[in-house]
């Protein structure tokens, strides 16, 4: 009885600890905050070129968002991909955390090919 009563009162802990920073965890950034820095548009981050190195080479992820055929939430959202900064970023901050593991979801093998190229054209 006595174990119940503690293990239930741990439980009850977590859960409002968890509670707690949740409510202060700092809201989600949308597309349109990113590029007031990063943009102005998404046209103008695309022209920017940056490039990140995938298995078949290097690429930029940017040209392919959204996808014209693909998920209508094909990587919508820049933190789908980058880590969230502070605003302001600290002096000198570089953006490390960039991933493509969003892309692979869709595009296995690692490779950033068109599905037909491997798979045929099945439409």
């Amino acid at each position: 009885m006595k174990t119940t009563k503690v293990l239930l009162s741990a439980v009850l802990s977590l859960f409002l600890v968890g509670a707690v920073f949740a409510q202060n965890a700092p809201e989600a950034m949308k597309k349109e905050q990113c590029l007031a820095c990063h943009g102005p548009t998404f046209d103008d981050l695309i022209k920017k070129n940056v490039q990140a190195q995938s298995d078949s080479g290097p690429v930029n992820p940017h040209v392919w968002i959204p996808h014209a055929g693909g998920p209508e939430k094909a990587a919508t959202e820049c933190i789908d991909c980058h880590a969230q900064h502070s605003m302001p970023p600290k002096p000198g901050y570089k953006d490390t955390s960039a991933s493509l593991e969003p892309c692979y979801a869709c595009h296995h093998n690692y490779q950033l090919k068109k599905c037909s190229s491997c798979h045929g054209d099945k439409n």
